[in-house]
């Protein structure tokens, strides 16, 4: 499944420019906005130098007190925790948006009913 306008622009998009506008362009006007307000001022990190620790920082140090912190909750108690290592902290299962790089963690069904009607697509 696809991003509105396609999962492989929501790919491009990231690689290019830098964490600080990962994917924004892919989420602008959803609810990924909400997400990039949270976490403005440490994108950078949550994006690469968390990511380049592991997948629990990324999700637990890096949005602690921000309004992802159900997110990385969610995350922290699946059984993939340890697998999440391609985890870009792109949060686009916030935004309810299918991520071509989704590697079933089910992390974002812990967010159901509390951010919209989050999906697992895979």
């Amino acid at each position: 499944m696809a991003v509105a306008g396609s999962a492989a622009t929501m790919q491009s998009t990231a690689v290019a420019g830098s964490a600080a506008t990962y994917r924004s362009a892919a989420v602008a006007g959803s609810a990924g906005t909400a997400y990039s307000a949270a976490i403005a001022g440490s994108a950078l990190t949550f994006g690469s130098a968390a990511v380049a620790g592991s997948a629990a920082t990324a999700l637990s140090a890096a949005v602690a007190g921000s309004a992802l912190t159900l997110f990385g909750a969610a995350i922290r108690t699946c059984v993939a925790t340890v697998a999440c290592l391609r985890c870009t902290g792109c949060a686009a299962c916030v935004a309810c948006v299918d991520c071509v790089d989704c590697i079933g963690c089910v992390g974002c069904a812990g967010l159901r009913g509390a951010v919209g009607a989050v999906g697992v697509t895979r």
